[in-house]
């Protein structure tokens, strides 16, 4: 799924595409989870090439960059979060001792981690490597959103949002609210600099828009069949991305009502989403052991074979 907020050195090396991007800025990649093989898969955007294969603890799923470099991916089954640097394509640290982790964000210098098995949300220091703070949360934490707060899904049985509010330095988590998000809440993606949130409900192809400010929904619309990953467009303001698992699209909605504004075909069991700069939009297809990738300019695809049940992807620059 996407969690990263895109680094201003992504941001800059790809502004102005996929060519210069190459030349310039270094070489624009998605690092994909691949569950089967328990890897963490590089791939070229500009060539559709493999470039690296990384062993990481049994049955990776969720992924983030930050840095436009480094890589986090958890491993449920293993109960393991690993810190990858994906220029040396090496495992950096792995943390152990989770009981399920299942989602992790990065803001700054701290990564967030929702451990579903024991109800927690885990902050790790990344210039320490350090895990400084675990804190109950409401049961099942699914996925997790990170700005000026920490916004966290929960298990079917929870139709309440928590609103975790952060220190200054946001490395601990200070006072917990929640709300009624419209529904059973599955994936979160909340808009910078800004006090919307937009978030999948379980089982369903319903997309909802939430201002957790004010602590209420400002829509609900029906856009698919069985929806999975949610992410708000870095280079778009007023656009959104879902994929729908059962019909294997990747849709952009307006944000402004759920408006469905384009609808990419051709991703089997299409799960997380990942942008690399404003040039391309890549997800992740279970049900083909492929990442579809999307170039912008003229919305052509390119399917990527990775391996048996790839999950989510990350977006990096290589040099």
């Amino acid at each position: 799924m996407l969690r990263a907020l895109i680094a201003a050195a992504l941001a800059c090396a790809l502004c102005a595409g996929g060519a210069s991007a190459r030349t310039d800025g270094g070489t624009p990649a998605v690092f994909v989870s691949v569950e089967r093989s328990s890897k963490l898969v590089g791939v070229d955007l500009t060539t559709g090439d493999i470039v690296a294969r990384i062993q990481v603890p049994a049955g990776p799923r969720d992924v983030t960059s930050y840095g436009a470099r480094y890589v986090l991916v958890t491993s449920p089954r293993a109960g393991a979060v690993t810190l990858v640097d994906s220029f040396q394509e090496r495992v950096l640290k792995v943390w152990q001792g989770f009981g399920r982790p299942r989602s992790v964000a990065t803001n700054g210098a701290y990564a967030y981690v929702t451990d579903a098995a024991r109800s927690e949300l885990v902050i790790i220091d990344l210039a320490t490597r350090r895990i400084i703070s675990r804190v109950k949360v409401r049961p099942q934490p699914l996925d997790v959103a990170v700005g000026d707060v920490a916004l966290i899904t929960h298990g079917s049985a929870s139709r309440k949002l928590t609103v975790a509010d952060l220190s200054w330095n946001r490395g601990k988590a200070l006072r917990f609210r929640h709300f009624y998000a419209g529904g059973s809440t599955r994936q979160i993606s909340r808009q910078a600099d800004s006090a919307y949130a937009y978030v999948t409900y379980s089982g369903s192809g319903t997309v909802g828009a939430l201002h957790w400010g004010v602590e209420r929904l400002r829509w609900r619309r029906d856009v698919g069949t069985l929806l999975h990953d949610i992410a708000v467009d870095p280079y778009h303001g007023q656009r959104l991305w879902v994929t729908d698992r059962v019909e294997g699209t990747v849709l952009a909605l307006f944000s402004g009502n759920g408006l469905v504004l384009r609808r990419l075909r051709g991703c089997p069991g299409a799960s997380g989403l990942a942008f690399v700069g404003s040039a391309w939009v890549a997800a992740a297809c279970r049900d083909a052991n492929a990442i579809a990738i999307w170039r912008q300019r003229d919305w052509e695809r390119k399917l990527v074979r990775v391996g048996g049940r790839p999950y989510a992807g990350a977006e990096v620059v290589l040099p």
